[in-house]
């Protein structure tokens, strides 16, 4: 009976040393976990994500960059944290001046009226950016800082842990003889699934082997015994790791 194990092959995991793939979420340094984890560049669980701030002039109308120019001014004005401002509040007071003035010409005037509005919104976006720089310099990820600063704060990606088991596991006989397809739910936060295969009941003999790895929701199983009971699940693989196996699958191949 041949299975093809994608993880478990010297070609594509160097780390692997022949051992069978541990299927515990506390995996060796060979395991198909820390083989995953590492080539997604997993994250150290806990470590704390440093605040951003966003800064989407490219995306933002004329009236949109003005009233961000104006909040800066305003909140950096004053402010302990920006001594030495990258853009001196008193040019982009001006800038910001020169672009509401533009604004008001250009709303029922002339192409060049409109030209020049959009002129003066990218000079005013480059010195947006120009004090953004500035401001992620100063504050080094403190939300805090950044959000005194009258930027917007960046929205934060929350770290995802190990993830949760497979839902919904089905073995469905296909039209070809010895052949099973399985099937689950998407788990949120995998990046793949290792596929685990019992020829006796799990519950009673509790012995598994990983017969494959997908980073589909499905997976064929072929050169089975016709008319026999063979037990499936899965486990998701995450960046943080290797979760539970989900609920057995039974199935009989034609």
């Amino acid at each position: 009976m041949a299975f093809l194990v994608h993880p478990t092959c010297t070609r594509c995991n160097p780390a692997w040393n022949g051992e069978p793939l541990s299927h515990s979420p506390v995996a060796g340094p060979g395991s198909l976990t820390n083989v995953l984890a590492g080539q997604a560049g997993s994250r150290k669980p806990g470590k704390k994500m440093k605040a951003n701030i966003k800064v989407p002039v490219d995306k933002l109308k004329a009236t949109a960059v003005l009233a961000l120019m104006r909040n800066v001014v305003a909140k950096m004005t004053g402010n302990a944290n920006f001594t030495t401002p990258a853009v001196k509040l008193t040019d982009l007071t001006a800038k910001a001046d020169e672009l509401e003035g533009a604004i008001q010409a250009a709303t029922f005037g002339s192409r060049q009226s409109k030209l020049m509005r959009k002129q003066l919104e990218l000079e005013g976006a480059n010195l947006l950016r120009a004090q953004a720089d500035y401001v992620r310099s100063v504050c080094g990820g403190d939300a805090v800082m950044l959000d005194s600063s009258g930027f917007e704060l960046a929205k934060q990606r929350e770290p995802i842990g190990i993830p949760g088991q497979a839902q919904r596991m089905q073995a469905r006989i296909t039209n070809l003889k010895g052949q099973l397809e399985l099937r689950w739910k998407t788990v949120h936060g995998a990046h793949g699934y290792q596929v685990w295969m019992a020829e006796k009941d799990p519950a009673v003999d509790g012995s598994w082997t990983a017969i494959g790895y997908t980073t589909r929701v499905k997976h064929l199983v072929s050169d089975l015994e016709s008319h026999k009971a063979y037990f499936f699940c899965v486990s998701a693989i995450g960046t943080a790791g290797e979760g539970a196996q989900c609920p057995v699958a039974m199935g009989e191949a034609a």
